[in-house]
């Protein structure tokens, strides 16, 4: 899923993309990318998970997550 924040007041315009998937060895992961829209600054994360349950819970806290801080899902 990828989510964007926009204020225009702060000079913000941010973007973040969280996924499930599988590592190298099989494995359950979650995926976080993020960084600013305005430059080339971006970064990321893996989370390991025993299960794709679990993978899948932990994305979707990530998501509400950044929902309450005022990210909104991306159009397109």
């Amino acid at each position: 899923m990828q989510l964007i924040r926009v204020n225009p007041a702060k000079r913000m315009d941010r973007w973040y993309a969280v996924l499930t998937l599988r590592d190298l060895f099989g494995a359950w992961a979650v995926a976080c990318f993020w960084g600013s829209r305005r430059m080339a600054y971006q970064r990321h994360r893996l989370i390991p998970c025993a299960t794709e349950a679990e993978a899948r819970a932990l994305a979707e806290r990530i998501v509400r997550a950044k929902i309450r801080r005022g990210y909104r899902e991306a159009e397109g």
